[in-house]
């Protein structure tokens, strides 16, 4: 799947011409339909998007919602969201596309603190009624002519107009949401986020994985698998949950770190490798923080006396040899 990072790569992939800043862009869908491709594969971008639909064919897709037999809408998507679409060449509208660093200059918070619903993982398109669309037309309206003015202060103004844009698409959200069925449909999608997640942590941790030590102990690492942006996996998880992300990952580590030294006489080295740590200090570190005990002290405790000698011996030559050529047959 393409991923694209700035703007003109987003620009280039869809055939339109390149974008006159590197951190925002405003369009009208009329003259983009003179080039742009008709169909696009899913892919994914790093930018903020608000569009303002006024008529056309087909669909725009992201996660399980679209613009199909929708007229007058408004829609958006975040960042890392799986976007795909299949248009006619008679859309009419606009939609701005920005970065994080572009709004930033406005606020000093992030805008998924600021906005909450653009963590939302299956956004939603807005139906509008005619007096809701003039509204938004009037404020595209005007941060096309900003754009197109390109003075020192235009940048400004247009940040404000997002700000504005981002504020009214909140509040047709909340109101939408007031629906049941709607809330259902998010909490089921919700709950189906946090049941793969917890399944991927499972299965990420099996023996003989081929990733970089550590990434299976990030919440990125699961963001990008399924698709999603890591602060709206972590805000699903701990909605769902009351526990963030990274916590079930710290619990699954701790649970299979426990019965390895409990229930196996491998060193505390071959255990950090198993579980995907890069040194063995990193996994001693987080074995002491969660428990209070090193590695070490928890087997003392929790080991028959009998088997406490067999497993000093062991990792004495264990540290006496390589763990690249150590083979458990030899003890």
């Amino acid at each position: 799947m393409e991923h694209y990072t700035t703007l003109a790569e987003y620009c280039q992939a869809i055939n339109i011409t390149p974008p006159k800043w590197n951190d925002f862009d405003i369009r009208s869908f009329e003259d983009n339909m003179k080039t742009v491709k008709h169909q696009m594969p899913p892919f994914k971008h790093e930018f903020y998007a608000i569009a303002l639909k006024l008529n056309g064919s087909g669909q725009a897709t992201t996660g399980n919602y679209s613009t199909k037999d929708l007229k007058a809408t408004v829609f958006f998507n975040s960042p890392y969201q799986i976007i795909h679409w299949d248009i006619a060449p008679d859309w009419e509208g606009y939609y701005i596309i920005f970065s994080e660093d572009f709004y930033r200059e406005l606020s000093e918070k992030r805008l998924a603190e600021m906005f909450p619903f653009l963590l939302v993982d299956n956004t939603i398109p807005l139906e509008l009624k005619d007096d809701q669309a003039g509204t938004f037309l009037s404020t595209f309206n005007e941060m096309m002519f900003e754009f197109d003015l390109n003075q020192s202060s235009s940048k400004a103004v247009i940040r404000h107009y997002t700000h504005v844009l981002l504020h009214r698409v909140s509040r047709l959200l909340e109101n939408s949401i007031k629906d049941q069925k709607l809330t259902q449909q998010h909490r089921d999608n919700d709950l189906e986020l946090v049941s793969r997640f917890k399944t991927l942590i499972e299965i990420s941790f099996y023996p003989d994985q081929s990733f970089d030590a550590g990434e299976p102990h990030q919440v990125q690492f699961y963001a990008d698998k399924l698709n999603v942006h890591p602060n709206h996996l972590n805000a699903i998880v701990k909605r769902i949950t009351d526990t963030p992300a990274s916590a079930h990952i710290h619990k699954h580590v701790l649970a299979l770190a426990k019965s390895k030294l409990q229930n196996t006489t491998k060193s505390v080295k071959e255990i950090a490798f198993e579980l995907y740590y890069g040194y063995p200090n990193h996994f001693a570190n987080f074995f002491k923080k969660q428990t209070g005990n090193t590695p070490i002290d928890f087997r003392k405790a929790s080991t028959d006396p009998i088997w406490e000698d067999c497993f000093e011996i062991r990792t004495l030559l264990f540290e006496l040899r390589s763990p690249y050529s150590f083979m458990p047959s030899e003890i």
